[in-house]
């Protein structure tokens, strides 16, 4: 039993879609706790995404099946939807970056949606910028950057508003293995500075790699 905080509990999730033969998740189980760094390891096609749309709360879940900090989320309002959402950071494969915006404005764009002001964050959006080696790239539009130097544009993003976890979601896919090693160690960085991490790939090269070097929870779908 940990002594952190439970932030997500998916107690005996059971669910396929409509008009299918098959269940997608057969009485599957999760626990997230504050400052775990968690694998979700599953081939293509097996329920990964459909695990994120459930916890951004995207697609409603079962009752009594996933909970966040004790509160059913297939239970929340529309208004309680997007307070919830506000508390997650996420980081997907393709990106999301928006092509006319710079480095420093796509991590902004955020602090725009939920009305915070872009001058208290300046401290923050600086030091996202020089921790994540995007300093001297600030000023660039997002389709000039590498892949790499997109990924990392795309977690800054995900952490300018200071969620309670982060839900990766193949952010290797399109990338080449030692862009995704330093990917990795990216989010390695941030775990051990007290970030949670919800890492979701079928890269098993990858999860090896982390998990000869930090301490890792593995789930399989």
């Amino acid at each position: 039993m940990s002594d952190k905080d439970l932030l997500i509990e998916i107690q005996n999730l059971t669910w396929g879609y409509k008009g299918t033969p098959n269940f997608i998740f057969k009485d599957f189980n999760l626990n997230l706790y504050d400052e775990d760094f968690v694998f979700i390891l599953g081939e293509s096609g097996i329920g990964k995404t459909t695990l994120v749309k459930f916890l951004i709360r995207q697609l409603k879940p079962p009752k009594k099946m996933i909970f966040h900090k004790k509160e059913d989320i297939a239970r929340f309002t529309n208004w309680e939807v997007q307070k919830y959402r506000r508390k997650i950071g996420v980081v997907f494969q393709d990106f999301k970056l928006i092509d006319y915006k710079t480095v420093k404005e796509n991590i902004e764009f955020p602090l725009e949606i939920v009305g915070q002001k872009i001058s208290k964050k300046q401290d923050k959006i600086d030091e996202l910028l020089h921790n994540l080696n995007l300093t001297d790239k600030k000023n660039t539009l997002a389709p000039k950057l590498s892949g790499g130097e997109k990924q990392r544009v795309a977690i800054a993003r995900a952490l300018i508003t200071n969620p309670e976890f982060i839900i990766a979601d193949e952010p290797t896919g399109n990338l080449d293995k030692n862009t995704s090693y330093g990917i990795a160690n990216t989010l390695m960085e941030l775990n051990k500075k007290g970030n949670t991490i919800v890492f979701i790939t079928h890269d098993l090269d990858l999860v090896k790699y982390v998990s000869s070097k930090h301490n890792v929870k593995i789930i399989k779908i």
